[in-house]
C-alpha cells in the first residue's frame, strides 16, 4: 500500500497480486471527470465475500507514485479500503520484477529505467477531526463507521435489599434463613451415603483431560478455586479421573460440568419398576395440588 496521485488529487493505492484487474474507485473518476468507457458488466468477488458490479473502464488512467508515471487500464469498482487497486493485470505487464515484502518495496524496470517503489509503513491509528470524518463521509470514502458513546455507570449493589420486600416476605425469609442460604460445603451425613458400585473385573476409569481454549483456562481455575473455598471439593489422589469442560448457559454464564460417561459404562445400573399409567393416574384422582 503506497501513495499516489491522479490529476493531483491523492489516492491510496494498493497492491493486490490477487486481484484478476486494476481498479478505480468510480467517485475518483466520477470527480476527476475522467473519460469513463462503456464496459460488459461482469461481477468481481472481492475479499469480504461481496460481489460488486463493474461500472465502467479508464481505458489509458495515469497516475503518478513517488517521482513515476504509471499508465494503465482499470476498471471501475466500488472497493472498500482503497481508491485504486493494482492487480494481477498490471503487474503482467512489469516482467520480471523483486517484490520484498519484508521491507515493503517493489522493484522492476519502467522503460529503460529502474524503479523501486515503497509501500508505507504501518502506523498506529490517531484521532480524526469531526470535519474530516464529515468529508470523508460526503466522498464514500469510509466503508462503515460507528458512533461509541461512554456512559458513567454507578455500581451495582450484588446484595438484594430486602427492606424493599413486602413485610410478610421479610418475615418469613427471616424465619427461613437457613433454608435460603448460600450452600457451604457438603450436605451432613445421612442414613444411607452416597456410593457407586462398580462391575466385577471392571478396570479403572481414567481419561485424560479435555483441551479447552485458552480463554476458559481463567473461568475453570476461578471456579475450582470457588469451589474449594465453599467446600463443595477437596484435592484429591483418587486413581479415577474424569474429564471437565464449561457448557454455556442461556444467560451467557458458564457451567462447570464433569463427563462421568467413562465411569457409568461401568457402573452397575438399578432396577426399578415403572407403574403402571392407569396406578399413576388412579393415585391422582381427587389431588388439587401439584408440585
Amino acid at each position: 500500500r503506497f501513495q499516489g496521485s491522479i490529476q493531483g488529487v491523492q489516492v491510496q493505492i494498493l497492491l493486490d497480486s490477487g486481484s484478476s484487474d486494476n481498479f478505480l474507485q468510480p467517485r475518483i473518476a466520477n470527480c476527476l471527470k475522467l473519460p469513463i468507457q462503456a464496459a460488459e458488466s461482469f461481477k468481481v468477488l472481492v475479499g469480504n465475500g461481496n460481489s460488486l458490479t463493474a461500472e465502467g473502464f479508464v481505458e489509458n488512467l495515469q497516475v503518478h507514485v513517488q517521482g513515476h508515471t504509471l499508465q494503465l487500464p482499470v476498471y471501475l469498482l466500488p472497493v472498500t479500503g482503497a481508491d485504486l487497486v493494482l492487480g494481477a493485470t498490471w503487474l503482467a505487464t512489469l516482467g520480471a520484477h523483486i517484490a520484498d515484502f519484508s521491507n515493503l518495496s517493489l522493484k522492476f524496470y519502467l522503460g529503460d529505467k529502474f524503479v523501486t517503489l515503497h509501500g508505507d509503513k504501518p502506523s498506529l491509528p490517531s484521532p480524526a477531526q469531526f470535519h474530516h470524518i464529515r468529508r470523508l463521509s460526503q466522498t464514500q470514502s469510509i466503508a462503515e463507521y460507528y458512533a461509541i458513546q461512554l456512559h458513567n455507570l454507578s455500581p451495582t449493589n450484588s446484595e438484594p435489599d430486602l427492606s424493599l420486600l413486602p413485610c410478610e416476605l421479610q418475615t418469613l425469609l427471616s424465619n427461613f434463613a437457613d433454608v435460603f442460604a448460600t450452600p457451604k460445603g457438603l450436605p451432613p451425613p445421612r442414613l444411607q451415603d452416597h456410593a457407586i458400585p462398580l462391575m466385577d473385573d471392571s478396570n479403572l476409569v481414567k481419561v485424560r483431560p479435555y483441551r479447552y481454549p485458552h480463554s476458559q483456562k481463567s473461568q475453570i481455575e476461578a471456579m475450582v478455586q470457588e469451589m474449594l473455598q465453599e467446600g463443595i471439593i477437596q484435592p484429591s489422589s483418587s486413581p479415577f479421573s474424569s474429564p471437565v469442560l464449561l457448557i454455556r448457559k442461556k444467560d451467557g454464564s458458564w457451567r462447570f460440568c464433569t463427563d462421568y460417561r467413562a465411569l457409568n459404562a461401568i457402573t452397575v445400573k438399578d432396577s426399578f419398576p415403572i407403574p403402571t399409567v392407569d396406578e399413576l393416574l388412579d393415585e391422582l384422582y381427587g389431588a388439587t395440588h401439584f408440585s
